[in-house]
């Protein structure tokens, strides 16, 4: 009987390493499973503790009598007008306010239109999304029809600017439920704010095709013609020009009731740069 034989060194060492190869992935598998795990439980925690607090404080807010809560309204507004933040603007969102249950922005929008600021308000298109459109005037808010919670809505098809599309724009007036000291803000739960921040961010930092070496940002008519010049061999310089806009600031305003010690948050929800409440 012949002796059975060793195995070659090298193969002893590519056994090992895939051995340990197959413990990495295993280890680099459960942490991956146990952070996700612990994610999805600090999630779920914050839903909970995001829940109590917004039916707290609209419980709160329900008891304010009407006549103190334009008081307060007013006097926010007053110190709202002496911020850096509003005397510095010139293109401004601002939320028009729920029949009750909330700080009134009647004043606001007043003062905005007075100062010749350029004035954009929500219209929300579906379940979680919101556009930022034009007023005017307040007797153009006047005339906007009703959303189902009976705010006045611009009309979306009727040739109002659209405030991603303004350059200008440097003020958000951001409702919310409740605010801390860390500029952190609890809004009323569908997210609508968190994704039009977000959806700002994308446009004030994207990259766009330009022509001619031309600094206007292009659409799709202007890529269409490039390609046209070049078919007729027309000289044509097709560049990129990266759009990078700052984010406006984002001012949450309240009533005094509404600054908590503590408001929960996740990764999805922006900090504000100020907040008024009175």
């Amino acid at each position: 009987l012949r002796a059975a034989r060793a195995p070659p060194s090298s193969n002893l060492q590519t056994i090992a390493l895939r051995s340990s190869f197959r413990r990495l992935v295993v280890v680099l598998v459960l942490t991956f499973l146990s952070t996700m795990s612990a994610t999805s439980a600090t999630s779920s925690s914050v839903k909970v503790l995001k829940k109590q607090l917004r039916s707290n404080m609209r419980k709160v807010l329900r008891r304010i009598p009407k006549d103190d809560l334009l008081k307060q309204s007013s006097q926010v507004a007053q110190k709202l007008f002496k911020s850096k933040e509003y005397s510095n603007s010139k293109a401004l969102c601002v939320f028009i306010s729920m029949p009750s249950g909330e700080i009134d922005t009647t004043p606001i929008l007043q003062q905005i239109f007075k100062d010749g600021k350029k004035c954009f308000v929500p219209r929300c298109i579906s379940k979680t999304e919101m556009i930022m459109l034009e007023a005017k005037s307040m007797t153009d808010i006047q005339r906007f029809p009703l959303s189902k919670w009976k705010i006045p809505e611009p009309p979306e098809n009727d040739g109002r600017a659209n405030a991603l599309d303004c350059e200008e724009l440097d003020l958000i007036i951001v409702p919310g439920i409740a605010f801390d000291s860390k500029m952190r803000r609890c809004g009323q739960g569908a997210g609508y704010y968190d994704r039009f921040f977000s959806k700002l961010r994308d446009v004030r930092q994207k990259v766009l095709p330009a022509v001619n070496n031309s600094s206007q940002y292009t659409n799709t008519f202007h890529i269409a013609l490039a390609r046209a010049r070049a078919r007729a061999r027309v000289c044509v310089c097709v560049c990129v020009v990266q759009k990078d806009l700052k984010m406006p600031n984002l001012l949450g305003i309240g009533l005094p009731c509404q600054f908590v010690e503590e408001v929960p948050t996740d990764e999805f929800d922006y900090l504000l740069n100020a907040i008024v409440t009175g």
